[in-house]
This record gives structure tokens, C-alpha cells and sequence, in this order.
């Protein structure tokens, strides 16, 4: 598969206030202390892992699969992708149970020390949904792909966009993810997944887990495919909804073998 040699990366946010398709960078893991996930007195959610990545969500406005930068000279924290994101004062450093950002008092509710943390389940059974098996794995991201690469290579996200969970269904329209993903339809020779991976089993790592996204228990299968030139890489996030699991979240980016 032909590819651009930029690393190129998108992802789709749950409030979809923020869909873009930019670079990726590397995360600083923070100070243990801010490692969790944190409930502001406003409402606001915060998760924090100790590989320093970080979601954000309030309101309308969500970050997922962010990175969070903590800067204790100049009290700062900031959560962002690729730049993009919000930037608060540290009142006051976190304590085992509490910090205050621009003057909103955060609780410690959960972990978050890992990228797989077990915080609390969504679930309205209380337990955290199973993750399939390898086949059904392997079903379930190449479906995801051959989607994306068809809204691609057809320069529409309508059926992409009808595919996915019903919470960014709801507060994004096709035409937004037209616009979010501009850069792979710019580049679609580039981009036919479709048949770059159909012959392809994807490689899992690390494994896939069961995470907290923005409140939601959130199936996360990182990887990649063997395609060539360059293999691609990826990071795609599901939610189960009536038994099945649907699309919140992808990033997408090509690396030299």
C-alpha cells in the first residue's frame, strides 16, 4: 500500500465538539500524585494514567486519548491532542483524594495508573463487559477499516457515521467527520485500507482491554497490519450497545518497517 510518510492520526471524540486528524506525539508520564480519574464539583471528568495519557470530558467539550502535561513550576495541567485541548491552574496539588483546578475541587473516584486501568464499570449490571476473542477481534477492527476506508475512498462518512456508537452519532453529523478526516480523503490513494488489510490478520499489542473513555467502559485494541510500504498502526475504541460493539474512537497512523 502506497503511504505518505507523515504520521498522520485521527481520532473521534464523544461529544464530537473535537474531531480532528492531526499528528500524534509521545506522552511524559505526570507525577504519581495526579495519576486517576477525578470528578470535578462542576461535573467535569479527568483520567489521568501514569503512561501519561489523559481524557478530558465536560459539557460539550471532550478530549480522548489525549495526553496530559503537568507543569508544577509554572502550576499547570494540561490536557490535549495534538495541541488542542484545555489548560487549567493548579490551586492546589492533588492530595491522596482531592486537587483544585481553576478553582473547581476534583475528587479522586478511581485508578488510572495504567493505560488499562479497572476504574469503575458504566455497566448498569456493575461489571465491566468480556473481550472477544482473537476471531472476533479480528472481525471486529477489519470491519471498522474496510468502513473507514470505503467513507475514504468515496469522500462521504454517511455510512461510517451510521455504523457508530449511537453517543457520537447524536452530537456529530457525516458532514463534520468529512471534514475531521479532509486529510485522509486528500491523500485516498494513500488510504485504501480496504485493500491493504483484507487479506491481512492484524497483530494485537498490547493486549486489548477493558477501559474507562470519558465515563464509558470502552473496549481499546491497539496494533497494527503488516501492509507495505509501511505498516499501519492503530488504536480503535468500541463501546457494546444492545449486545454489540460500536465505533467511538479511531487513530490512524503509517510507520516504516
Amino acid at each position: 500500500m502506497k503511504a505518505i510518510t507523515n504520521k498522520l492520526s485521527a481520532f473521534i471524540a464523544i461529544a464530537a465538539i473535537m474531531i480532528v486528524a492531526l499528528a500524534c506525539g509521545s506522552s511524559t508520564p505526570p507525577p504519581p500524585a495526579y495519576v486517576g480519574v477525578w470528578t470535578g464539583a462542576d461535573g467535569a471528568l479527568i483520567t489521568i494514567r501514569a503512561d501519561g495519557g489523559a481524557d478530558y470530558k465536560s459539557g460539550g467539550t471532550s478530549v480522548t486519548g489525549g495526553s496530559v502535561t503537568v507543569d508544577e513550576a509554572a502550576k499547570t495541567l494540561k490536557i490535549s491532542l495534538a495541541g488542542l485541548g484545555p489548560t487549567f491552574k493548579i490551586d492546589k496539588p492533588p492530595t491522596a483524594t482531592e486537587m483544585t483546578l481553576d478553582g473547581n475541587v476534583f475528587k479522586k473516584s478511581g485508578g488510572g495508573s495504567t493505560s488499562s486501568s479497572n476504574s469503575s464499570s458504566s455497566t448498569s449490571s456493575g461489571s465491566k463487559p468480556e473481550i472477544p476473542a482473537n476471531d472476533k477481534l479480528q472481525t471486529l477492527v477489519k470491519s471498522t477499516f474496510m468502513d473507514f476506508g470505503d467513507a475514504i475512498q468515496n469522500e462521504d462518512f454517511t455510512d461510517f457515521h451510521k455504523k457508530a456508537a449511537k453517543v457520537w452519532r447524536d452530537s456529530s453529523s457525516p458532514e463534520e467527520m468529512d471534514k475531521a478526516f479532509a486529510v485522509f480523503i486528500e491523500n485516498k490513494e494513500s488510504y485504501d485500507f480496504k485493500k491493504a488489510v483484507s487479506s491481512l490478520d492484524a497483530t494485537f499489542t498490547p493486549a486489548p482491554a477493558i477501559e474507562q473513555v470519558s465515563g464509558l467502559d470502552a473496549l481499546v485494541v491497539r496494533g497494527n497490519y503488516p501492509t507495505k510500504p509501511e505498516a499501519t498502526n492503530f488504536e480503535v475504541k468500541y463501546t457494546q450497545e444492545d449486545g454489540n460493539w460500536k465505533l467511538i474512537g479511531i487513530n490512524v497512523k503509517t510507520t516504516k518497517q
